[in-house]
């Protein structure tokens, strides 16, 4: 005959306030997001490497600007028929040309190797935070984010390419500006005019036109692109919900396969699809429409460097040689300064990935951050107790309360209720992962604790691994492993540790929940909580398998969650949430 102890006084209870949301974290910026990399322990390889990049940039400057020099002699040395000066000039701005093509090369090894360390970096760093304390989980329960996964496996790698891209392109944009600056500057000079009888000179005036120019440019270019930034940040999100909907589809082939349901994943699948072409269409419309304006833009004032530096040449103040160096500074500098208009596109992707990596930063945050009245302690014996616990949902709904209960040593709990009820529920709080509520749980140090839930995660790989999960396969021997195998009633996947198989998709539920038990023999945990862990299980199976882990673990802590009367005889005691709602 079995004690039952109710949970007594049950009351409905506000939300604390700790617990009433997430606004207490800040949306991190873009520099908090990308910079630290560049303060790590990679900082000095890091820099070493752009520092490389940047040398080979300046030194093609160096050489575009000795080239352009070159150019013009070579262009007066052709029209004077000087045969003996075209010789060495030819080859002279061979070699160089050579040179300055080749350098680029040696620039995009580099930069593709800074972009992994720096990807490597951010990727393990993210990883990190995703993966402790089960903030992965608070981020699905709580709804915070999505695609996580997808942020961290694609975000990160295009966001530091094109970081990276920005950057280099961005250093190698002002050196150039300045220099290609003061080269046309003086190949220029002045332009002098006359009007209504007054002398005018703008000295360095065909610098104020590129700069006038490209501005114009720039101006075009938001104008006519501006909502990108948004289009690219949900191209982003709708790739990756379309992705994860084909997982979904892949990870659960057998049960939608019985439920005859392709139809309705096809038309999830198409749905899914039509956001992607519909936001590709919107991408590609708007970027049209800024690169018909750039190149109309650009098309309609080709001549501009030839018309501004003629009465220069009509004038007999330089030579055609020398317009030809002004056309060709004129060029490059206009070219250098184009980099913004033209980077516009990237940029609008650029901070569409950082802001998804902000985003998810951001999310994690909050789940750091995130207060809880609920109070875990370390018991001062090997047991289970706790004292004035209630539980809510997110939205502040009660769940449960316990106004006092203690689990000793080896005790044997069934833990029932209405749908709804709070069993699950109270188990996630005794394993750390539901905030919602308050009270105290204390259990002992240094415990060894095993949660089933109904449906247990089985890694793809080898047998052996996935039985031995979380633990490595190591930790065990085969033989260890076989009779937990045997134990639970899987004697036929006994001969089977070596092989490698989905075992998620592979094995049946009652399968699935049968090797779940034999992790618990092998693991032999001081806690066993267990929520409709055997639910799949035919009576005789079930009540076989919880003999033997009764007889095997005599001194483990059972707490199981059922709405079978049958497992009653399996457990001394009961608590039943029912009489807390």
């Amino acid at each position: 005959m079995t004690s039952s102890t109710s949970a007594v006084d049950g009351h409905i209870l506000p939300l604390p306030e700790s617990m009433s949301g997430h606004s207490i974290a800040k949306r991190p910026s873009i520099s908090q997001v990308l910079l630290p990399f560049w303060f790590s322990s990679e900082k000095w390889l890091a820099l070493g490497l752009l520092s490389v990049i940047l040398t080979i940039t300046f030194a093609g400057t160096l050489g575009a600007v000795t080239l352009n020099e070159y150019q013009g002699k070579l262009t007066d040395a052709l029209v004077a028929l000087d045969w003996e000066a075209l010789k060495p000039l030819f080859l002279f701005s061979l070699l160089l040309g050579v040179v300055t093509g080749v350098l680029p090369s040696g620039s995009t090894i580099i930069s593709g190797y800074l972009e992994l360390r720096w990807r490597t970096w951010m990727t393990h760093v993210h990883l990190d935070k995703w993966t402790c304390n089960a903030h992965y989980f608070a981020l699905e329960r709580d709804g915070l984010i999505s695609n996580a996964d997808q942020r961290i496996a694609e975000d990160i790698r295009q966001a530091v390419e094109i970081t990276i891209n920005l950057l280099t392109s961005s250093t190698y944009v002002v050196v150039s500006t300045i220099t290609y600056s003061i080269v046309l500057w003086n190949l220029a000079g002045a332009l002098e005019f006359e009007v209504f009888n007054h002398q005018f000179s703008i000295t360095g005036y065909m610098v104020y036109a590129v700069f006038i120019y490209q501005f114009l440019q720039l101006l075009i270019s938001h104008w006519l692109g501006k909502n990108l930034i948004g289009l690219n940040m949900h191209k982003q999100t709708v790739e990756a919900d379309f992705r994860h909907q084909g997982m979904q589809l892949r990870e659960y082939a057998e049960q939608i396969a019985f439920y005859g349901g392709e139809e309705r994943e096809k038309r999830s699948l198409v749905e899914r699809f039509a956001r992607i072409r519909a936001n590709t269409i919107r991408i590609l419309t708007r970027t049209f429409s800024v690169t018909l304006g750039q190149t109309f833009y650009a098309s309609s004032l080709t001549l501009l460097p030839t018309l501004l530096a003629l009465p220069l040449l009509l004038t007999s103040k330089i030579s055609y040689g020398q317009m030809v160096s002004i056309i060709g500074a004129y060029h490059m500098l206009s070219n250098t300064v184009a980099f913004f208009p033209q980077a516009y596109i990237n940029f609008t992707q650029w901070l569409g990935l950082t802001n998804r990596l902000r985003d998810l930063q951001w999310a994690i945050n909050k789940v750091e951050q995130q207060q809880t009245e609920i109070s875990h302690l370390n018991s001062l014996g090997p047991y289970l107790h706790c004292e004035a616990l209630s539980l809510f949902t997110p939205k502040g709904k009660a769940l449960a309360r316990l106004d006092s209960w203690t689990v000793e040593k080896g005790e044997r709990w069934l833990i029932k209720g209405r749908s709804g009820s709070g069993k699950s529920t109270l188990l996630r709080a005794l394993a750390g992962l539901w905030p919602y509520g308050a009270g105290q749980i204390c259990l002992p140090h240094g415990r060894q604790s095993l949660f089933l839930p109904q449906k247990s995660y089985i890694p793809t790989g080898l047998l052996k691994d996935a039985l031995c999960y979380p633990h490595t396969s190591s930790d065990f021997t085969d033989d260890q492993c076989r009779k937990a195998l045997i134990d639970c009633c899987l004697p036929a996947l006994s001969d089977s540790l070596t092989v490698r198989e989905r075992w998620q998709q592979t094995l049946s539920g009652g399968e699935q929940q049968r090797l779940a038990m034999a992790r618990v023999l092998l693991q032999r945990p001081s806690f066993i909580f267990l929520d409709e862990a055997t639910s799949a299980l035919d009576p005789e199976t079930e009540h076989s398998i919880y003999t033997t882990l009764i007889e095997q673990l005599p001194d483990s802590t059972l707490i199981s969650v059922a709405h079978r009367e049958s497992l009653a005889r399996f457990h001394s005691h009961t608590l039943d949430l029912t009489l807390s709602q």
